[in-house]
């Protein structure tokens, strides 16, 4: 019998209490984004098919415009939700924890205030860079009030700090299964561009009006919003430095923006309408084949927020020196499959013209398996107190590295040059962040 990291007997990874949830919930989460997967493929490929390649590279550059306006403009506040809603259930505290989602609920709603109005506003300006006409435009301006029914960070934070996994499994499938009901009748009917985005449209405040609803009814079941009190009265008190937590959680989100959907646009920019299409296909099959990566961090965040508020840190290093060698090894396989399959499976689900995407969609997954390999890193620095350190990194990296890199490459190589570039930046960040990770861990061990 081995001795376990928290000191206890174990006879192996999965009859660790933590280790097994952390696993569960990801599963639960995994069995919705498998549908999920699914049916975002289906409808890329039913918009590909139905609009060719270079009116899908527009209806991808708009789609992309807003997702970045919602990530620059919305606070990431379900991190804040978890972060100190844990420690006031663990003191059993009430009314700091509705403070709490007064607070993230306040950032919430004048995130989505702002990046609707900016949204609406920078599409003229924005919109020739990326080679939009002014119908185009006129069309990606009502689209942005998509935004306003984004607001769905606390009621997020709240599903997953109760470890309700369950929900979130099959809350995820409605956007895409609608978008893919939406699409289908799209291409069946005919229909002109606008049809596609009123597809995505419908989907999007459908799916973000059900987890709104999800997340609130089940913080009153809990109890702790019962009687809600909706006050910022000394939040700051009674959370200490949680500004500071919001802030550097937020820009540290939008910076991943760069790495992920502004990559789109910036190919778009850079390059063409094509181009952009061929690299967002890439970004997407990569992102479903590497899924599991985001979901464990989603699971693993609370468990380490809770031991680490119990000052239990033999376990807390335990659990990320297990999750980095189980992910590491999953996503080396996936590489391995995606190298002999994906340039065949690209043709087969998209067309031949965008079999041009398998050289980039090899460089993504490769970015993508070293990214699953430190999963645990940002969590794990988050729940102990230390997100401006994921925050420089990414920072330094992202502006210093990728950016440029980015720019570059992609006038010369298209859209391989981005994953060129992706790759660099994925590798110099893990890296980095393990080493940091591993310093503060030794801090307090």
């Amino acid at each position: 019998m081995k001795k376990g990291v928290a000191g206890g007997v174990k006879t192996n990874w999965f009859s660790d209490l933590i280790f097994r949830r952390v696993f569960k919930n990801a599963g639960f989460l995994l069995s919705g984004k498998v549908a999920t997967g699914l049916f975002g493929l289906a409808y890329l490929s039913l918009a590909a098919r139905g609009l060719g390649i270079e009116q899908f590279g527009i209806l991808v550059l708009v789609q992309t415009y807003v997702q970045v306006v919602v990530g620059l403009t919305t606070f990431h506040s379900w991190q804040a939700v978890i972060r100190y809603g844990a420690i006031s259930v663990e003191n059993d505290d009430t009314a700091g924890f509705q403070k709490l989602i007064s607070f993230t609920t306040a950032l919430d709603v004048g995130g989505v205030v702002l990046g609707a109005a900016l949204a609406w506003f920078a599409a003229p300006l924005v919109g020739p860079v990326l080679g939009w006409s002014d119908e185009v435009i006129g069309y990606a301006q009502p689209y942005s009030l998509l935004i306003l029914f984004t607001i769905i960070a606390t009621p997020t934070g709240l599903l997953r700090l109760y470890d309700r996994f369950d929900i979130l499994a099959w809350q995820v499938m409605i956007t895409p299964a609608m978008r893919l009901i939406g699409v289908a009748i799209a291409v069946f009917t005919d229909a002109p561009f606008w049809g596609y985005l009123l597809a995505w449209f419908v989907a999007g405040v459908a799916g973000g009006l059900t987890l709104l609803g999800l997340g609130w009814r089940e913080g009153v079941k809990q109890g702790r919003l019962t009687g809600m009190q909706w006050s910022l009265k000394d939040v700051t008190t009674v959370h200490p430095k949680i500004w500071g937590f919001c802030l550097a959680s937020n820009f540290h989100s939008s910076l991943q923006l760069v790495t992920g959907h502004m990559s789109t646009l910036l190919v778009g920019a850079v390059a063409t309408p094509a181009a952009a299409g061929l690299f967002k296909v890439a970004r997407e099959v990569a992102t479903a084949l590497t899924k599991p990566a985001e979901l464990l961090t989603q699971s693993i965040y609370p468990e380490f927020a809770r031991l680490g508020s119990t000052g239990e840190w033999s376990a807390f290093g335990g659990l990320i020196r297990r999750a980095a060698t189980l992910a590491g090894s999953v996503g080396l396989t996936v590489l391995l499959i995606m190298t002999v399959a994906g340039e065949p499976f690209l043709g087969l689900v998209f067309g031949q013209d965008f079999t041009a995407a398998y050289g980039t969609l090899v460089l993504l997954v490769m970015a993508a398996v070293i990214t699953i390999s430190g999963f645990s890193f940002d969590p794990a620095l988050y729940a102990m107190g230390r997100p401006s350190v994921p925050l420089r990194v990414n920072a330094v990296v992202v502006l210093c590295v990728y950016v440029p890199l980015l720019v570059v490459l992609t006038e010369r190589l298209g859209p391989m040059g981005a994953g060129v570039a992706m790759l660099a930046s994925a590798t110099l960040i893990v890296s980095t962040m393990g080493l940091w990770c591993r310093r503060e861990l030794r801090k307090r061990l």
